[in-house]
């Protein structure tokens, strides 16, 4: 039994659904646009509200819920190509409705599910501009079905679809809707007269858009006209990309082609073919499995050209690694962090907070290039910019600073009021700070969040019940390690000394400030601090701590009082001894012993001090190197 077009046809869509599905879970991952955009979906009225204010909001809104089901990765990535799919079908079915039946099924819908998925490959790209666009599929298949049914009320029906449309999704889906309908009345309506209704529709999505932003809504006029709005934070703006604009002209362009093929029909051909060869080629050409295999073939490499075009591996890797920190998962940022070539100073940051909750700082320190100094521990207000400021916020209450966090924490609300992430820090930092009322204020918002309603069921025992945050052991620790002096406009050595005048304790604040102190070449509270290394049951010192100390003698001649033969390894000793003797033997030529020394010597702090400080590589003259 022979198959028919549709069932082959369905076959291989089927397949490229799972396979979109597929790639779109395990490559592109939702779970990391949710992680950069931290989408904020909030019941209640007040919320949806804000959304009813200006062209395309419904849509927003909508974009919104569907968005923070990011979360969950396979369940992104099962509504992205749900939606991209349902896009698909509706052209199917408005090409149907138009043609008839078609071999052509299966590349029709692939490519717009292609468009659909590969606009994720940028992980600031706004979800609702595919929202809005699935709304001018939807206005586009209602008015093709009314249209063919009543005719004498085409125009009629189109006003107000395009009214409604242009409210509900924007101007842009307005411009898509009318181009798709423009070619409509030109398949449909044989009287040449209904082709002057074309260019007064096209007027149409031209001037109301201005009449929406002259006398109705508070908004720009950029984003009225634009597929994708320009509002805070900056970095997060997204800037529309070709792949974005092809994913709004698809549906005009296949409805153009449509138009073509129907004005311009082949003509059968009346002579018989007397060349067994050429009756062969015309038999190919109808063979139902040579043209849906031809389509499968052409599709596969047009989604591989676009996708080596779209995705960006190190961007994902810079998102994963804040994705991975702000879970906790600390061996998966170095795991990570392996595989990008480039400096980034947010790598850098993250890779050192990584470090020292593994208890691994004091001995990998320099297994990662530490080029900014000190400034590779804390991210300096210079450097930093929206994506930077909660983690900044992170490390604080890490430390137990917890004024510092809360105060970089209000800095990221300003930027994303309702984000979740943000939310739970003030919660969190208010429950170590006793303060039980704003807890509680904080609590009531992010209950407004359908997704943090178990964590915030939680945490509410906590403010009902006081006694339950002092047995918390994390928060009963913060408590210990907050400062109770208010001091301001303190640096970031003289915080990390505050914490440990706080408490002796806070093993991460000690290896903080002694690598601060290593990175930043500033000996004498490097050898101060030091010596209290057996406090945290240390029987000998971690490795950049010895090579620091052993550098440190042989400079000055000297040694600290406390230090004794036993406190530097052998090992240690004749790793130096060694450094020396491969530098004299290039006549301390910095530059020719570079390459030798890194491969003996690359993640000593001996290597850094010669090659990698900011002071000697100058890279702070240049911020955006670092970047």
């Amino acid at each position: 039994m022979k198959l028919k077009i549709p069932d082959l046809s369905n076959l291989f869509i089927l397949l490229t659904i799972l396979v979109a599905w597929y790639l779109t879970a395990t490559v592109i991952q939702p779970m990391l646009h949710y992680q950069l955009q931290q989408t904020a979906f909030m019941t209640g009225i007040e919320f949806f509200r804000n959304f009813t204010a200006y062209p395309g909001g419904v849509s927003d809104y909508l974009a919104e819920y569907l968005s923070q089901f990011f979360i969950f990765n396979s369940v992104g990535s099962l509504l992205i190509v749900a939606v991209a799919s349902i896009q698909g079908i509706i052209a199917l079915s408005i090409v149907k409705r138009l043609a008839g039946g078609t071999n052509y099924r299966y590349i029709i819908f692939a490519v717009i599910l292609l468009f659909g998925v590969i606009v994720l490959c940028n992980y600031r790209y706004p979800y609702y501009a595919s929202i809005r666009l699935l709304l001018a599929y939807i206005f586009t298949w209602g008015f093709c079905s009314l249209n063919s049914k009543y005719p004498r009320f085409s125009t009629s029906f189109w006003l107000v679809f395009a009214s409604l449309l242009f409210y509900l999704a924007g101007g842009p889906a307005l411009f898509v809707y009318t181009l798709a309908t423009g070619i409509i009345f030109m398949i449909t309506n044989k009287q040449r007269i209904w082709l002057l209704a074309v260019p007064a529709f096209m007027i149409f999505a031209g001037v109301v858009p201005y009449l929406g932003f002259k006398y109705f809504f508070q908004i720009t006029l950029r984003n009225i006209y634009h597929i994708t709005l320009v509002k805070p934070p900056d970095s997060l703006i997204y800037n529309p990309e070709v792949q974005l604009y092809a994913y709004y002209l698809v549906l005009p362009i296949i409805l153009l082609i449509v138009l073509f093929f129907l004005k311009f029909p082949k003509t059968e051909q009346n002579h018989k073919f007397k060349k067994g060869k050429d009756v062969g080629k015309v038999s190919l050409l109808k063979n139902v499995r040579f043209i849906v295999s031809s389509q499968v073939i052409i599709f596969s490499i047009l989604a591989g050209l676009l996708f080596i075009k779209s995705y960006d591996p190190n961007n994902k890797n810079l998102i994963s690694i804040e994705y991975y920190a702000e879970h906790e998962q600390w061996t998966e940022i170095q795991k990570i962090a392996k595989k990008i070539n480039t400096y980034d100073f947010r790598i850098n940051f993250q890779v050192n907070r990584a470090y020292s909750h593994l208890g691994q700082l004091p001995e990998r320190m320099f297994s990662y290039p530490q080029l900014l100094g000190s400034r590779g521990l804390f991210i300096e207000p210079a450097l930093m910019f929206g994506s930077s400021i909660m983690p900044t916020s992170d490390l604080y209450f890490d430390l137990g600073f917890m004024g510092e966090s809360q105060r970089w924490a209000f800095e990221a609300q300003t930027l994303l009021p309702n984000s979740p992430r943000i939310l739970k820090r003030l919660v969190m930092i208010n429950l170590v700070n006793r303060k039980y009322n704003l807890a509680e204020t904080f609590l009531t918002a992010l209950n407004k969040n359908i997704l943090c309603r178990d964590w915030v069921r939680k945490y509410e025992k906590y403010v009902s019940d006081t006694t339950l945050a002092a047995a918390d052991l994390m928060i009963a620790e913060k408590r210990r390690f907050t400062p109770k002096k208010e001091i301001v406009n303190l640096g970031n050595l003289d915080r990390l000394k505050l914490l440990l005048e706080t408490n002796k304790d806070n093993r991460m604040a000690y290896d903080y400030l002694i690598t601060f102190c290593i990175l930043d070449s500033q000996y004498d509270e490097f050898t101060d601090y030091l010596q209290d290394y057996t406090h945290y049951n240390l029987k000998s010192l971690p490795k950049s701590w010895e090579e620091t100390l052993a550098f440190y003698i042989l400079k000055n001649r000297t040694r600290p009082r406390y230090v004794t033969p036993e406190t530097i390894s052998k090992n240690c000793m004749q790793q130096i001894s060694d450094f020396n003797t491969t530098l004299k033997s290039f006549n301390n030529n910095l530059a020719e012993a570079k390459s030798t020394l890194y491969q003996n010597f690359g993640d000593t702090y001996w290597y850094y001090m010669l090659y990698l400080r900011p002071e000697v590589t100058n890279i702070l003259k240049n911020k955006t190197e670092v970047r």
